[in-house]
């Protein structure tokens, strides 16, 4: 039979290899689910750009329309013009047509920064569907393997937890029952090495009385932390 000290060591190094493997089990559903949230936001980044590129078209031929109008406008005041029979309805007229004629150019200039934009918009928008299809092929590389990936790490779990039970085995009867409440407790922070006549965990030096207690295969705890000490190999 193995030493307390080596069965300790073993215990510890495989409850910590259980840990590791349970803590990358539990990644992958995270990891799916963070591809998944990554691809779902550049397609709606993508569906945004494509709403705007479509609300800037309508907003230019809204302009496009109401400058139209307003062309249309002035055609109508200066034949109004034209035939006006006295000063001041010629001058109104006047009046109305350099007010449609400042209309027209504004609109012309809202017409100019709409189109651009909507160049600008459209420019970006090759880059969305990239980014896009980029995200959605992560995902699906990912979940190909996920399902591989996860069978493996519960195999090595499995037998993992094996060797546990078989280690454990050699556990003296006397010192079991407290060992299984303090790692049904802490788990593998049950235990911890004695290194430089220290805790490892939480740095507490021993006395002189618990080393030699080690050296001796008795079962000794951490006089701070509480943790089962066991000597290095």
């Amino acid at each position: 039979m193995a030493g307390p000290a080596a069965i300790l060591r073993d215990l510890h190094r495989l409850r910590r290899h259980a840990r590791n493997l349970q803590d990358e089990i539990a990644r992958i559903p995270l990891m799916l689910k963070a591809y998944q949230g990554k691809a779902a936001r550049a397609e709606e980044a993508l569906r945004h750009g494509q709403e705007e590129v479509r609300r800037l078209k309508v907003k230019t031929h809204e302009k496009e329309t109401e400058l139209k109008a307003a062309q249309q406008q002035i055609a109508r005041y200066e034949q109004q013009r034209n035939q006006a029979t006295t000063r001041k309805e010629y001058d109104t007229l006047n009046a109305e047509i350099a007010h449609a004629r400042q209309k027209c150019q504004q609109l012309e200039d809202e017409i100019l920064a709409s189109m651009l934009a909507v160049d600008e918009q459209t420019a970006k928008l090759p880059e969305l569907e990239a980014e896009v299809k980029k995200a959605k092929a992560d995902y699906a590389a990912y979940e190909k393997t996920a399902a591989e990936r996860q069978a493996g790490l519960t195999a090595q779990l499995e037998q993992a937890r094996r060797e546990l039970k078989e280690v454990e085995a050699g556990l003296p009867a006397d010192v079991r029952p407290q060992y299984e409440r303090l790692v049904a407790a802490r788990g593998e922070d049950a235990l911890a090495a004695a290194q430089s006549r220290a805790c490892a965990a939480c740095n507490t030096g021993m006395t002189a009385q618990m080393y030699n207690e080690l050296l001796s295969g008795q079962f000794v705890l951490c006089k701070s932390c509480g943790r089962i000490l066991y000597l290095p190999e």
